[in-house]
């Protein structure tokens, strides 16, 4: 093995609550390790991945939820994600163990694409808060309603221009590798992975007027929950505390609860999420082949159409 090849650094994150991640991370550890310096791992011990230390690529060995993961905990410190599947729908975890080992070759090569991907950064700050809480989303922002669990009124404005009054259970702001997540079943767009863009879907809205829109990220995305009022005979118990109620959910994964009167402002985040792709796939064949877009329909050929 070439002695600059072999120099390259890498970081290994296996989720260990697959039930046969451990397995895999020991096969994935031991082939790593003939091939470049693995420098970090949590297979053999725990990992610190708010403190990781400085590596070429991070290898993440479960599904997209431990892609999330892992790369909102390194924060500024993006490195290339190579994504193996041991999850379920794999959208970002590209690669199967073998086809990683298989192509391994041309990654350290610099023969594989690795695409730049925007991601958000979320602050929020209100009059009732001590500070302000920022937080960084790689697929998506969703304001959603809580407890009581009734309808909301979201007030949206890019920069200081009003766009739009939404009352629902609340909307998403996706980035285009999140576009093929929440907000896909939200009834949002697809956007190309590397689109320097968001797009705002609603959850549930109240009229039918108010439809998914993709913005750029030139100016902020600044959103606030409007009080509804009170029904007479809801109890002061339930409803005390609660913003109509509603909270920002990050990637599906954390959760920050919202105060009366905050506000909720979305940019750009300054680090972009690098993955590494799959050669032999593209971003058109994972829509094919993990959600049957653009496929045709079963046609009955024996029936008279």
């Amino acid at each position: 093995m070439n002695q600059q090849v072999k120099a390259k650094k890498f970081i290994i994150v296996a989720n260990l609550e697959k039930s046969d991640a451990l397995e895999l991370g020991k096969d994935l550890l031991g082939f790593l390790r003939r091939e470049v310096c693995v420098v970090a791992n949590n297979i053999e011990g725990r990992l610190d991945l708010g403190d990781l230390p400085e590596a070429d690529f991070v290898t993440v060995l479960g599904g997209d939820g431990t892609i999330l993961s892992t790369v909102r905990a390194m924060k500024t410190k993006q490195v290339p994600v190579i994504g193996v599947n041991v999850g379920k729908l794999g959208f970002l975890a590209e690669f199967s163990l073998e086809q990683m080992k298989g192509t391994l070759g041309e990654i350290l090569a610099g023969q594989v694409e690795i695409s730049r991907r925007i991601m958000l950064n979320c602050c929020v700050r209100g009059p009732e808060r001590e500070q302000e809480v920022n937080v960084m989303a790689v697929n998506e922002l969703a304001v959603m309603v809580g407890p009581p669990f009734r309808m909301i009124e979201v007030s949206i404005r890019i920069g200081d221009e009003h766009l739009a009054l939404c009352a629902g259970d609340g909307l998403v702001v996706a980035t285009p590798t999140g576009s093929t997540a929440y907000n896909l079943s939200a009834g949002g767009p697809i956007l190309y992975s590397t689109l320097e863009a968001a797009v705002i879907t609603p959850l549930a809205a109240h009229s039918l007027n108010f439809r998914p829109i993709v913005v750029q990220l030139d100016k902020p995305i600044r959103l606030r929950c409007n009080e509804i009022g009170r029904r007479g005979n809801e109890d002061e118990t339930v409803l005390k505390g609660f913003c109509s109620s509603a909270v920002i959910a990050i990637d599906g994964q954390a959760t920050v609860a919202l105060k009366s009167e905050d506000e909720v402002i979305i940019t750009r985040a300054e680090p972009c999420f690098q993955l590494v792709h799959n050669p032999r796939q593209s971003q058109w064949d994972l829509l094919n082949t993990k959600l049957n877009w653009g496929v045709m329909p079963n046609y009955n050929q024996d029936r008279d159409m």
